[in-house]
């Protein structure tokens, strides 16, 4: 039955029982409806198109993109690393993917930037590849020391195939100097093994072979937020055949990786860095809970109202939500120049499924808090969250879909705008492509008392109009 057909019923009802100003708005909402379905529609068929023609786009090109004037001798002081570019081929479900990426200083003014300017956010359905991208970009980010920083390939190769290749474009501080850095990570099959092999092209690399520098950061979390329960250890040591940079993004690779806890570290740094931690943590809570940097022994006390609470004692969602900024503030502190703000800073982080747990109220501001507390970071996220979705401009998001037709995934780039969009017109749009958002059982009923009106049934034409009315079925 086509909604031309439900606006029908709603004159057919409507009429007999005096409804005239009902039917008049209810005849205004169905025509929205309609149109916004149309809107998706086409929406979704552009969307097939450009995901049908992925392949044939070529990457992006540093020299296309607006700059800010820079001294070119100065590149080899900046500090900060932005991945550009990347370009995946059989790496798990992708057979080949592009993709452009948000950085700092990409644009040549504030008035051409996004309102977020440094955010990244990836959304797709489960298995559409967003972890795989957030891994291939840590990868390349790693460059040279790859291959001898503990990382073991595992599973990576697309099936049926014997070598997966990711390449990567990077630039020093927001600014594509005269020689970009190149990065290209090839991993190949052996018996039952995998190895993995570098080539990286353009100068400046060596800095990257100092674990203690602040340049070429990267830091990387998977869906796995766990805290080391000791806190007197220290994770990014607990295996020693890592090293501390690919300690970082370990937990993208390894869901058994243990995060650092506050205890572990914030008691041992000076004062100054403590008021700067607490001040992070201010803005990124919400009002009716703070850190006053205090301690029980070695776990962080936080005020939930007024009632000091343990770090192990919040809730799910607070430890995931601090887990991996904790971890994160402990790693800056780490290589931060003591005279440099944390806030200031800048690198790569990548953060799997950032609404983990977390309430609607908070997902509401989470992505916008951590990009403006870091604005020199470079994030690159996941989500399934429509309230997420909608906090970016479309610049901000890139998609991922399966290929049906070729048992792949493949990125895109998104066109319809659905910043300051409700959740509902998100997950209606083509980015989530849902038919409707009630739930299965009263979808079921609403077709079944369309099916029984479009037959002559007064009494399911009623029904029907009542819960296109009212908004939910009742009892029944």
């Amino acid at each position: 039955m086509t909604w031309n057909v439900v606006l029908g019923l709603l004159a057919l009802v409507l009429a007999p029982i005096g409804l005239f100003t009902v039917a008049a708005s209810g005849s205004r909402q169905v025509r929205r409806l309609l149109a916004r379905r149309a809107s998706a529609r086409r929406e979704r068929q552009r969307l097939a198109r450009a995901l049908a023609e992925g392949d044939k786009r070529p990457v992006t090109s540093l020299a296309d993109r607006p700059r800010l004037p820079v001294d070119q001798s100065a590149i080899r002081d900046s500090p900060y690393v932005y991945l550009t570019d990347l370009r995946i081929t059989d790496l798990r479900c992708f057979r080949e993917a592009r993709l452009s990426l948000r950085f700092p200083g990409e644009f040549a003014t504030p008035d051409a930037a996004p309102l977020v300017p440094n955010v990244n956010l990836l959304i797709g359905d489960n298995g559409t590849g967003k972890s795989t991208v957030l891994r291939a970009a840590a990868m390349v980010a790693l460059g040279p020391v790859l291959d001898s920083s503990g990382f073991v390939p595992y599973r990576l190769v697309r099936e049926e195939r014997d070598t997966a290749l990711v390449e990567g474009r990077l630039a020093f501080g927001g600014v594509g100097g005269p020689e970009p850095l190149a990065c290209d990570v090839r991993m190949r099959r052996r018996g039952d093994f995998e190895v993995v092999e570098t080539d990286t092209r353009g100068p400046y690399w060596d800095d990257l072979f100092d674990e203690s520098s602040p340049s070429f950061f990267v830091a990387g979390y998977g869906v796995n937020r766990r805290t080391a329960e000791d806190a007197r250890s220290d994770p990014s040591q607990e295996k020693g055949r890592r090293r501390r940079r690919f300690q970082r993004v370990s937990s993208l690779f390894d869901e058994t990786v243990s995060l650092v806890s506050f205890g572990a570290w914030l008691p041992t740094v000076s004062a100054e860095r403590r008021r700067e931690v607490a001040e992070v943590l201010r803005r990124a809570l919400p009002d009716d809970v703070r850190f006053d940097d205090d301690f029980d022994g070695e776990d962080a006390v936080f005020r939930r109202r007024g009632v000091p609470v343990p770090f192990r004692a919040l809730s799910d969602g607070y430890r995931s939500y601090l887990g991996w900024l904790g971890d994160l503030l402990f790693h800056l502190s780490a290589v931060a120049p003591a005279h440099v703000p944390l806030g200031s800073m800048g690198g790569i982080v990548l953060v799997d499924e950032i609404d983990l747990l977390l309430h609607p109220e908070w997902q509401r501001k989470v992505v916008l808090d951590v990009a403006v507390m870091f604005p020199n970071i470079q994030f690159i996220l996941t989500t399934h969250s429509p309230i997420v979705t909608g906090t970016l401009q479309a610049r901000n998001i890139l998609l991922a879909r399966d290929d049906p037709d070729e048992s792949v995934s493949r990125l895109s780039e998104v066109r319809a705008e659905v910043h300051g969009l409700n959740a509902e017109q998100v997950l209606l749009s083509s980015y989530f492509s849902l038919d409707t958002t009630r739930a299965p059982d009263v979808a079921d009923d609403l077709t079944e008392l369309a099916r029984k009106a479009v037959r002559g049934d007064d009494a399911a034409r009623r029904r029907y109009l009542a819960v296109l009315v009212d908004g939910a079925t009742g009892s029944r």
